[in-house]
């Protein structure tokens, strides 16, 4: 996926802050700051290891297959955990017999276990962004 933008910031020797259109495969994924609410550019950190200086247009792209394990990483992991969380607690209340309201107790289980994933995805941000494999990066000034 390719995209075209301005660098707008330099962050650090390696990531710059570009403004760009919103595209619609990357609806709004959590990597972008949205200006406004009406508002269709976005600012996106990007890897910066060609050495793109302030005002530079210059060309983006991230693989398709990474925006899909990020995609799966922010929706798939939390919906996995509100599943599993919920139909193994109402398996194992009913196993054990218990008479009280099953389905609420399995509904309030699986939110928390779906929080648990939340929290546990954000306790791992840090790591997923210096791995540097889930952000765009510049491959030509344009």
């Amino acid at each position: 996926m390719n995209q075209q933008g301005y660098i707008i910031e330099i962050v650090d020797d390696r990531t710059a802050k570009l403004i760009m259109q919103r595209h619609s495969a990357c609806a709004s994924c959590g990597k972008c700051t949205k200006l406004s609410s009406e508002c269709q550019d976005l600012v996106v950190e990007v890897d910066n290891s060609i050495g793109a200086k302030e005002g530079d247009h210059v060309e983006v792209s991230m693989e398709s297959v990474k925006v899909l394990k990020a995609t799966a990483l922010a929706y798939a992991v939390p919906l996995v955990f509100l599943l599993v969380g919920t139909i193994l607690t109402y398996y194992l209340l009913d196993l054990i017999k218990y008479s009280g309201p099953i389905e609420v107790i399995s509904g309030v289980v699986g939110l928390i276990c779906t929080i648990i994933s939340y929290l546990m995805l954000n306790k791992n941000d840090k790591k997923f962004k210096d791995s540097r494999e889930y952000i765009p990066r510049i491959t030509k000034i344009i």
